[in-house]
């Protein structure tokens, strides 16, 4: 194949003018410009410093992305450490809904300190750099009923050290081409 078709765009289905998804496409890129000056104005009058640890996992924002990157907000694990001065940090998120392409859903099982019927997987196919700020430090997905309006703030759960294991062998595995 030559290399300028490698790229080609494959469309079989009508490309005529959908003003209903147009006017949900402007919506969204209007919210993902919102978001974004709401973080720079954040950042420009806060300094963030607090440590995040290996293997916890945080409520993260990760806004609005592109065809099936992740969207909005979802659980992570934390890869390493990060102490106060450090601005970002490096995360996988999790999910509960999987579709398994390439093998690149971790099954983590339940997760303690995740209120959820169905098992938490990490996509590792999507691991991703993000900013501190993106961090929702007290987390409204599933909030438990009993908090009495008082979130906690922090880690929402941490992973075994056998679960953080099944991440760091899937991750090999993904840069091998084993998957």
């Amino acid at each position: 194949m030559q290399e300028h078709r490698r790229f080609m765009r494959i469309c079989d289905h009508d490309i005529s003018f959908d003003y209903e998804r147009s006017k949900r496409h402007l919506s969204a890129l209007m919210d993902w410009f919102k978001r974004n000056l709401e973080y720079e104005v954040f950042l420009l009058n806060n300094t963030l410093r607090y440590k995040i640890r290996q293997g916890e996992v945080y409520e993260i924002d990760f806004g609005r992305n592109v065809g099936s990157e992740l969207n909005e907000r979802h659980y992570a694990v934390v890869l390493h450490h990060s102490d106060e001065e450090a601005q970002n940090i490096v995360v996988v998120p999790l999910t509960t809904k999987i579709h398994y392409s390439y093998g690149e859903a971790i099954d983590l099982g339940y997760l303690k300190g995740i209120r959820t019927q169905e098992k938490s997987y990490a996509k590792i196919s999507q691991i991703r750099t993000v900013d501190k700020a993106r961090i929702y430090l007290r987390p409204i997905i599933n909030e438990p009923e009993h908090c009495n309006g008082k979130r906690q703030f922090g880690a929402v759960a941490i992973l075994t050290n056998d679960q953080f294991k099944l991440i760091i062998s899937g991750l090999n595995k993904l840069i091998r081409n084993e998957l």
